[in-house]
C-alpha cells in the first residue's frame, strides 16, 4: 500500500502532538498558504511538507500544517 518514501507510524497517541487531519475534499482544507506552517507532527515527530506517513491502513501527506488522506496506489 505505501510506497518506499512513506513512513509507516503509530496510530495517533492523543498526549503527544499531532497536527490536525483534514479530508482533502472538505471546505477546512482550503487555507490561506501564508498563514499556514509547513511543518507537520504526528506523534512528536515532525515531518516536512510534502512527507507522508501510514497509519492504520491510511496514506496522509503533510501539507501546510494539516496531514491531507491521500489516496496510494
Amino acid at each position: 500500500m505505501s510506497d518506499k518514501n512513506t513512513v509507516n507510524v503509530d496510530p495517533v497517541d492523543p498526549a503527544k502532538k499531532t497536527s490536525e487531519r483534514a479530508d482533502p475534499s472538505a471546505d477546512e482544507a482550503t487555507v490561506s498558504m501564508e498563514l499556514m506552517i509547513e511543518n507537520c507532527f504526528w506523534n512528536d515527530r515532525e515531518f516536512k511538507l510534502g512527507q507522508r506517513v501510514s497509519s492504520g491502513g491510511k496514506c496522509y501527506e503533510c501539507s501546510f500544517g494539516r496531514w491531507l488522506e491521500i489516496d496510494d496506489d
